[in-house]
C-alpha cells in the first residue's frame, strides 16, 4: 500500500559524513523509521529509499515537508546537488531553481522553449513552472494480493517474459490487478477491465515463474495468475474424474493424435495446417492448432520386470508427456524418447526400472496449470509414494526425462530419501564417467527450459551440449519458449512471439536439444529444425568406457 521512493543526491565529498548524518536526522525528524541509506562515497554520492503512502492527505503533508527539508539541506545549505546520477523527474522539478540559481534556471528555459516551444516534449520533467508538481497525479500502490503486494513496479522481470510484448509483462500484470482492486474497493464497475483482463493478463501468461528470478524481492506473478486460474476452475468433477482414470485419459490423448495422424496422411500436411488453423481460431482455442511439428502417437510402455543381477538399478519416471507423445513424423529421429532414454541408460550399465502402474502416474502438473490444485497435489503425492517404492526406499536413484515434471516433483520435496533427477543432472552427475563422448562437428541449438534454469542446471546443460558438439548454439533473447505446456495449442500467438528470432539464430544449425518434449514441438515448429531431448545428442556421440 505504500510506494517506495528512491534519490540520490550529492554532498561535497569533505562534507559527506555531516551530510549523512543530517540526513538521517531528517528521516528521524519526518518519521520515515524505515528508511535506508547507502551511496558511492567517492563522489559524495547518496542514495536514500523510503516507503510512502499517498492514500490521505496527511500523508501527502508529511512528504512535502520532508523534501523541502531535504532540498534546502543538500543544495542550500552543503551546495551539492539534487541529482547525483540518475535523471531529475518531476520530483526534483520544482528545486532546479533552487539549486542553480534564477540566471541559470532562466537560461534553461529559454533553451527549452527554442527546442520545443509547444512544451509538448516530458512536459513538468525536469523544467516545470508548477512549484506543486511533484505533489501531484501522484501514483498509489494499493494492496492487491499478498503474492504481489511487494512489487515496487522497477521492471526488471519484464525481459525474461514470453508475452511482453504480445499482452501484458508481469509488471504490468500487477499494475491492472491493482487498479482493478482500487475499483472495486471505489465501488467502480470492473466487469469490462476485468474482461479484457483475462485475455492480456491470465490467458496469455506462460506461469513458468522466470519473473521470479529477476524480482529483487522474489515476486512469482505466475503464481498470482494461477490462483487467478483457481478461482475460475469450476469443472473440479471433471478433473476428478481425469485424476482418478489418468490411464484411459492417456489412451484418449493417444487416440486423438492417431487421428491428427491420420489425418496428416489423408489430406497432406500443409492443407491439414490451414484446417486446423482455421477451426482452433473459430472456436477461439479450444481446437488445438496442428503443425508439422505435431507428435505423432507413443505406443504405451512395454515393461520389463526388474532382474537380480550386479548392475546398478535406476528407476526411470517418463513423464506423460513423453509416454503419449512420439517424434512428429517430419523428424529425422524416430526412435521415442522412451526407447532413446533406455537405450543410453543401458549403455551406461543400469539396469532400468520402471514404477508400477506407470501410466496411471502424473506429477499433477497440468492440474496445477489449469487451476485444479487438490487434484494436482493428489497426483503429486501418489506419484511420490509409487517413487518410493520403485526406489526400494530411497535406495535407487530417480531419472525423469522431462525438466518441468522434476521441478514439480522437487519443489518442497520433504521427503529426503528420494534422489530425483533431471536428465541434465542425472547425466553430468552419474554418466560422464561411464561413457567416452566424441564431439561432432555439427552446430547445435540449446534450448534452456524454465525449469532447468528452477532447477540450477543451466550452465550445466550448456557444458554438456559443449562436451557434445564443437559449434553450440545459445539463441540470444530467448528465455522462455512461451509453450508452457499447451499454451503452445491453446494459445499459438504466445508461443510464436516468444519464438519470433529463433528461427534466425538457429539458421546454421542442424538440431536443437533441450529437456521438455511440449517445449521441443514449439521449437521445432518455429525454428525450422528438428529439436530432441538431451539423450539423442549425448547417446550419439558416446560409447560405453570398457570395464
Amino acid at each position: 500500500g505504500t510506494t517506495v521512493i528512491i534519490e540520490d543526491v550529492t554532498f561535497p565529498v569533505e562534507q559527506l559524513a555531516i551530510g549523512v548524518r543530517r540526513l538521517i536526522a531528517l528521516f528521524d525528524k519526518h518519521h520515515y523509521d524505515e528508511a535506508i541509506l547507502f551511496g558511492h562515497a567517492l563522489e559524495g554520492n547518496l542514495h536514500f529509499v523510503f516507503t510512502q503512502g499517498f492514500d490521505s492527505p496527511s500523508q501527502v503533508v508529511r512528504y512535502q515537508a520532508f523534501m523541502d527539508d531535504v532540498t534546502q539541506l543538500v543544495a542550500v545549505e552543503f551546495g551539492g546537488s539534487l541529482k547525483a546520477e540518475h535523471g531529475t523527474g518531476r520530483n526534483m522539478a520544482p528545486f532546479v531553481e533552487l539549486e542553480w540559481g534564477s540566471d541559470a534556471y532562466q537560461l534553461m528555459w529559454q533553451l527549452k522553449r527554442l527546442l520545443d516551444p509547444n512544451g509538448i516534449l516530458n512536459p513538468d520533467v525536469v523544467l516545470s513552472t508548477d512549484p506543486q508538481i511533484h505533489l501531484k497525479h501522484l501514483k498509489p500502490l494499493p494492496a492487491a494480493d499478498e503474492i504481489v503486494d511487494k512489487c515496487i513496479e522497477c521492471g526488471f522481470c519484464e525481459p525474461v517474459c514470453p508475452s511482453k510484448g504480445l499482452t501484458l509483462s508481469p509488471r504490468q500484470r500487477i499494475v491492472i490487478w491493482r487498479d482493478i482492486q482500487a475499483k472495486k474497493r471505489a465501488g467502480i464497475d470492473t466487469t469490462d477491465l476485468e474482461r479484457d483482463y483475462h485475455y492480456q493478463g491470465i490467458d496469455t501468461c506462460a506461469a513458468t515463474g522466470l519473473c521470479a528470478q529477476r524480482c529483487p524481492v522474489g515476486i512469482n506473478t505466475g503464481e498470482l495468475v494461477k490462483k487467478l486460474r483457481s478461482r475460475e476452475a469450476t469443472h473440479g468433477k471433471t478433473a476428478d474424474w481425469l485424476a482418478h482414470n489418468f490411464k484411459t485419459a492417456l489412451q484418449g490423448a493417444r487416440f486423438t493424435l492417431h487421428v491428427a495422424n491420420g489425418a496428416r496422411m489423408l489430406l497432406g500436411a500443409p492443407r491439414l495446417a490451414k484446417i486446423s488453423a482455421a477451426l482452433s481460431k473459430a472456436s477461439s482455442g479450444r481446437v488445438p492448432q496442428w503443425t508439422a511439428a505435431m507428435p505423432q502417437p507413443e505406443r504405451a510402455i512395454r515393461f520389463s520386470p526388474p532382474i537380480n543381477d550386479q548392475r546398478p538399478r535406476v528407476v526411470y519416471l517418463a513423464a506423460c508427456v513423453s509416454r503419449v507423445m512420439g517424434p512428429a513424423a517430419s523428424d529425422r529421429e524416430q526412435m521415442s524418447l522412451l526407447d532413446k532414454t533406455r537405450g543410453l541408460l543401458e549403455k551406461a550399465g543400469y539396469q532400468v526400472v520402471f514404477p508400477d502402474n506407470q501410466d496411471s502416474l502424473c506429477c499433477g502438473q497440468p492440474f496445477a496449470s489449469k487451476g485444479y490444485n487438490e487434484q494436482a497435489e493428489d497426483k503429486r503425492q501418489e506419484l511420490l509414494a509409487a517413487l518410493i517404492k520403485a526406489s526400494r526406499g530411497g535406495l535407487d536413484p530417480i531419472y525423469c526425462d522431462t525438466s518441468p515434471c522434476t521441478l514439480r516433483l522437487v519443489q518442497d520435496l520433504k521427503d529426503t530419501r528420494l534422489d530425483l533427477y533431471d536428465p541434465v543432472r542425472f547425466i553430468r552427475t552419474h554418466l560422464l564417467d561411464k561413457l567416452h563422448f566424441t564431439p561432432q562437428q555439427e552446430a547445435i541449438a540449446v534450448h534452456v527450459t524454465c525449469s532447468t534454469q528452477h532447477l540450477g542446471e543451466s550452465q550445466a546443460l550448456i557444458e554438456l551440449a559443449r562436451l557434445c558438439s564443437q559449434n553450440v548454439v545459445i539463441p540470444e533473447g530467448i528465455h522462455c519458449c512461451g509453450f508452457a505446456g499447451d499454451k503452445g495449442f491453446t494459445t499459438p500467438e504466445l508461443n510464436a512471439h516468444s519464438l519470433r528470432t529463433l528461427k534466425d539464430a538457429v539458421q546454421y544449425c542442424n538440431e536443437g536439444i533441450s529437456t521438455s518434449r511440449t517445449c521441443e514441438i514449439g521449437l521445432s515448429q518455429h525454428g525450422g529444425i528438428d529439436y530432441h531431448g538431451l539423450v539423442y545428442l549425448v547417446d550419439r556421440v558416446t560409447q560405453a568406457k570398457s570395464a
